[in-house]
């Protein structure tokens, strides 16, 4: 049976139409739909995808979740759709080790606005991003399959662009943490050059300098040399209210003394 022979492949998505084929029937009838309906009923497959359609095999050990884990099946889904997709943001950094803050999606990173994935209990959030394909990424070997996920430098970066959507700057200066001691001056500027975004690389470069990690922090005070600069608050957007206000000349960052207190507090 065609789920069997998917699953001795570590295959655990498959279309609708390879379905139909392989059952012999005709892809889109009736007796297609019908067949895949009476699976879905029994618990064995649900559906990943409307258009196109692409179903998922249920493993007995995982009818608890209603699908197996999304990093069995996100690199065959996202493949042919979006080839320069990669796990991003706090589900990058639960992959990297660092899980300090728990999120039940993943979260992906796309070149266009996708609708949240839902699969049973497991739920995929993509997020958009200009310059997907420039983005330094490894391709990690999980249980049963690989998948794109950022760098850690590519992932810190990532996190302070979308800090106020992954818990602020106290979730990524910890992660960051964890992170530093397998980052490199070389991946650092991988990162900051394949995004290209100034603010992003002054807010990275000065919380690296405030963690005490002037290496990684060095290659990004080269590269910010040939840039045109304005100063930048480093938890956007700027709070006019706000009281005690410094400004990094290194770094042309505003900040506060609370979260300069923060910074040096994480690093320990």
């Amino acid at each position: 049976m065609l789920l069997r022979n998917l699953q001795a492949h570590a295959r655990y998505l498959f279309r609708e139409d390879e379905f139909a084929r392989h059952t012999g029937r005709e892809p889109g009838s009736p007796a297609s739909q019908l067949a895949l309906q009476r699976l879905s009923k029994a618990g064995r497959i649900t559906l990943a995808q409307k258009k196109p359609a692409r179903w998922l095999i249920i493993p007995p050990e995982q009818t608890h979740y209603g699908a197996p884990p999304v990093d069995w099946w996100l690199d065959d889904l996202m493949r042919d759709q979006e080839p320069a997709y990669y796990v991003a943001l706090l589900s990058a950094a639960r992959l990297w080790g660092s899980s300090h803050y728990a999120y039940q999606a993943t979260q992906v990173m796309v070149s266009r606005p996708r609708q949240p994935l839902v699969a049973g209990k497991l739920r995929v959030e993509f997020v958009v991003k200009k310059r997907l394909a420039d983005t330094p990424v490894v391709h990690e070997r999980m249980r049963t399959a690989h998948v794109r996920v950022s760098t850690r430098e590519a992932t810190v970066l990532d996190l302070i662009r979308h800090q106020n959507a992954v818990g602020g700057l106290e979730a990524v200066a910890r992660i960051a943490h964890d992170l530093l001691p397998k980052m490199t001056p070389a991946g650092v500027l991988e990162a900051v050059r394949a995004l290209d975004q100034v603010p992003a690389a002054q807010r990275f470069g000065f919380m690296l300098d405030q963690m005490g990690n002037r290496r990684l922090a060095g290659p990004i005070a080269g590269w910010l040399r040939q840039q045109r600069r304005n100063v930048q608050p480093l938890v956007p957007p700027r709070d006019a209210e706000a009281t005690s206000l410094m400004i990094s000349g290194d770094w042309a960052i505003e900040y506060t003394s609370r979260q300069d207190q923060l910074l040096r507090e994480i690093r320990g």
